[in-house]
């Protein structure tokens, strides 16, 4: 008996329920702070248009880092090429499923002559890469235990003793991978998640709101991107990692407020990954100079 389509579709309702679940915090939140949020006021709509258009450049700059590190994963074969395939490919992540932006990835790219071998090689290393940079930013929210109860409360060793394994077992998995790029990949994810960071920092500021803490914010960015990136549920992790940043923030912002934040942080990822997408080939351009570096040793 062939046990597959129960696992599918086990794994389509618990997606779903994910989804759903998250969707109806949000909407919990919003009816909650109705008349908070109509009472948002921007008191210069000029320099809030000005910023907002500043984070979707500096958005697609972020992206343009991670366009790097996948290039490095791949040797700098063929970086032109490449890294269009790659802009192009974000747009479809918003697509059902959550997968199509990585098969679309995949199957273009090979096409410009890798095997499926070093093409999955490449996809474990990346989301290994990514899901220890997005880790190792989350242990920032450890500078504010009191705001972080529900995580250093059931700790059973000090919280600083978390790090260290952490770190032990960075360098464990250094030696395993045996990538000699690993250590640039990673970097490169580190600059996009403080770069997110950032932007999110510049929309408290714009905003009116309280100011944060910018290492506080960022953490709460990294964790919630975290979350919708490893727990199955909707396109993009939409919901879900809206749902996680509010419930980070709100020991320390208002929780419209957080609400506010988080979806303009959506937007600028949509307005920016659709520009992307029109504008791959330019955007790629850059990368043809590093067609002399393939194979080359990086640290």
């Amino acid at each position: 008996m062939n046990h597959k389509p129960w696992r599918k579709w086990l794994f389509i309702i618990i997606k779903v329920t994910v989804f759903i679940v998250a969707c109806y915090f949000i909407y919990q939140v919003t009816q909650k702070n109705i008349t908070a949020l109509k009472s948002i006021e921007i008191e210069n709509k000029f320099i809030f248009i000005s910023i907002f258009f500043i984070t979707i450049i500096t958005y697609i700059m972020l992206m343009m880092v991670l366009v790097f590190a996948w290039l490095v994963l791949l040797g700098f074969k063929e970086p032109q090429r490449c890294a269009q395939i790659y802009f192009k490919s974000q747009i479809l992540k918003y697509l059902p499923g959550n997968v199509f932006h990585f098969a679309y990835r995949h199957q273009q790219t090979k096409n410009e002559h890798f095997s499926h071998k070093q093409l999955g090689k490449v996809a474990v290393y990346e989301m290994i890469a990514l899901a220890i940079s997005a880790l190792l930013v989350v242990n920032l929210l450890f500078l504010w235990p009191n705001e972080v109860t529900w995580l250093t409360g059931w700790l059973v060793i000090p919280y600083w003793s978390v790090v260290l394994i952490e770190i032990a077992g960075l360098l464990i998995i250094f030696q395993l991978i045996n990538n000699s790029g690993l250590l640039t990949i990673i970097s490169c994810y580190l600059m996009y998640f403080f770069g997110m960071g950032l932007i999110t920092y510049l929309l408290i500021f714009v905003l009116g709101f309280e100011s944060q803490p910018y290492l506080y914010i960022t953490a709460c960015f990294a964790a919630s991107w975290l979350v919708g990136y490893i727990v199955p549920g909707a396109p993009g992790g939409t919901g879900v990692r809206e749902m996680v940043f509010i419930l980070l923030c709100t020991p320390k912002m208002e929780e419209y407020e957080a609400l506010v934040i988080i979806a303009l942080i959506r937007l600028i990822s949509i307005l920016g990954e659709t520009g992307m997408y029109f504008m791959a080939s330019k955007l790629s351009q850059p990368y043809r100079h590093f067609s002399t570096w393939s194979d080359k040793t990086m640290p």
